[in-house]
């Protein structure tokens, strides 16, 4: 169903289209926070393309929903004026960063832009409200515990026959499809994300300051990680050392050089992860850089990212009755302590992600003289939105209120960094995966040791950066590590069932992160704001 309204191109049209666009996608039932980046969206297009068109003219607002997925696209015939581009900024000018801070927060969705036969166009995709994956996962857990237990009493023999002829080909089948589309879905995201930012000119000054507090956090992350890893997880011996594959040192650099391939097609056929990163890097960088004069490459890109993640999105809303059904296997299979020990990775990766905070906690002491008490009062509004919520998003308006109004950070600095953050600061991700993974592996009786681990490591700071937004979705992430590690691809259950409750506390950390680097940089910008004051 399509649903089209038609105004005039000036900005007193503003209210009414985001009163059509609201009133549309509340009946949708589609979040509060992806409506706001919807009005965001439009509001947006029209101030963009109001501003180089005739005073007559008009523009077409439609909103069309297929299953779960919604549509807004708006449509202006005129020349080609794409509103998703900012120009190159020249070096000494002011960049306008209210607006590039508000494209990248529409890059982090799917958007797409087109001009075809004098109308340009520009298309967000949305989805539906999704049930909470936590409740959804502990009900099915819960569910697959009392099945379990039901049957071990009643009819143990049958039950060991329907998990060997029935639910383990089912589970092996699901994660079989998972692990089939886990190279396109990396490969679209990651050059996806590059190309959606825009252009060059953000990725200057502040982004330099963001990046640098952001690579200083995952550094963290991993080592905090590996320390755990080395004390609680690994043993002296594990697979890479007894193939004699040769001291860490060789492997490391094996590692780095190993990441350029040979050839374009060889790393998609293998398999390889981190060569593939290494070309969606190299390729979204040339795009970036060359945006403008190859539309179809790029839209080709979005679009495929967009399929690849549709597919995703199903694959994942499956995930509840997967976790039912592993859970069930291993409870009638007789391995049901598995459950019980996974207790202990939880209380390991809630030390990790506590060891992170406080650390950044010790920096605004240290760095900005302000005490930790004093700085979570003042951070909890939008600290316990994300706690409650495990979305980044969901804390963008308390998040920027609080940083403008209660932190002194410049409005600038805010509407650029809260954006960026999202698609950088998902550093708790790097002990999620690391320690799950090992953990998971010596279930199956796989040995460990350091120089297997190290490669591990820095394979998980490259894909904490391509950790989906939405709760669940982490699942092709583990799917990597456990190829990796030569984990079988049935632990993937029980790990997506901690990764999701665990999602709660990552997603406040990963907020303090953005928000601890904000004061950092505009500490910085203030310092050399001092030194060029005339004395």
């Amino acid at each position: 169903m399509e649903v089209k309204k038609i105004l005039p191109l000036s900005l007193a049209s503003l209210d009414e289209a985001n009163v059509f666009v609201s009133e549309l996608l509340q009946k949708y039932k589609c979040p509060k926070t992806d409506n706001m980046k919807a009005q965001l969206f439009v509001e947006e297009a029209i101030v963009y393309w109001s501003e180089r068109a005739s005073d007559q003219a008009h523009f077409e607002l439609s909103i069309q929903k297929r299953f779960k997925t919604i549509s807004l696209t708006l449509n202006y015939w005129g020349n080609p004026e794409n509103p998703l581009t900012l120009p190159e900024t020249p070096e000494g000018e002011a960049v306008d960063y209210n607006r590039i801070g508000q494209n990248i927060l529409i890059g982090l969705s799917s958007v797409t832009y087109s001009y075809e036969k004098g109308c340009n166009n520009v298309s967000y995709t949305l989805k539906q409200k999704p049930l909470n994956p936590a409740l959804t996962t502990a009900i099915a857990l819960l569910g697959a515990i009392l099945t379990g237990f039901f049957i071990q009493m009643m009819a143990p023999e049958l039950g060991k026959q329907v998990g060997t002829g029935i639910l383990s080909p089912i589970s092996s089948t699901f994660f079989g499809f998972l692990n089939a589309i886990v190279i396109p879905v990396l490969f679209f995201s990651a050059i996806g994300s590059i190309v959606n930012m825009d252009n060059l000119a953000q990725m200057k000054r502040i982004f330099r300051l963001l990046l640098t507090w952001s690579m200083a956090v995952i550094l963290l992350a991993s080592a905090v990680s590996l320390g755990m890893a080395q004390i609680f997880l690994l043993g002296n011996t594990g697979s890479a050392s007894q193939a004699g594959q040769g001291d860490l040192w060789n492997q490391i650099g094996e590692m780095v050089f190993g990441i350029i391939p040979a050839n374009i097609i060889q790393p998609f056929i293998d398999g390889n992860t981190l060569q593939i990163m290494f070309l969606a890097i190299i390729g979204g960088i040339v795009m970036l850089t060359l945006k403008g004069r190859f539309p179809q490459i790029t839209r080709i890109i979005t679009e495929a990212n967009l399929i690849f993640s549709t597919i995703l999105d199903a694959v994942c809303a499956l995930m509840p009755v997967v976790v039912f059904i592993s859970i069930l296997n291993m409870m009638i299979s007789g391995e049901g302590a598995a459950l019980l020990g996974a207790v202990w990775l939880i209380v390991l990766l809630l030390i990790a992600f506590l060891i992170i905070n406080v650390f950044m906690l010790l920096s605004v002491a240290v760095y900005e003289k302000i005490s930790p008490v004093t700085y979570l009062k003042t951070a909890a509004p939008f600290l316990l939105i994300a706690f409650s919520t495990a979305s980044s998003s969901a804390t963008f308006v308390s998040h920027t209120a609080t940083a403008i109004g209660k932190q002194k950070i410049r409005d600038y600095v805010v509407n650029f960094s809260i954006p960026v953050g999202v698609l950088f600061n998902k550093q708790d991700a790097i002990p999620m995966l690391l320690l799950t993974s090992l953990f998971i592996g010596n279930i199956y009786g796989i040995g460990f040791s350091l120089p297997d681990t190290i490669p591990v490591v820095i394979l998980c700071m490259i894909l904490s950066v391509a950790v989906p937004p939405s709760p669940g979705m982490g699942a092709f992430l583990f799917t990597i590590v456990f190829n990796l590690l030569g984990i079988p691809l049935e632990g993937l259950a029980l790990a997506v069932t901690i990764a999701i409750f665990l999602d709660y506390p990552a997603t406040t950390g990963n907020v303090m992160t953005t928000n601890i680097g904000m004061i950092h940089t505009e500490h910085r910008l203030r310092a050399s704001e001092l030194k060029k004051r005339p004395i």
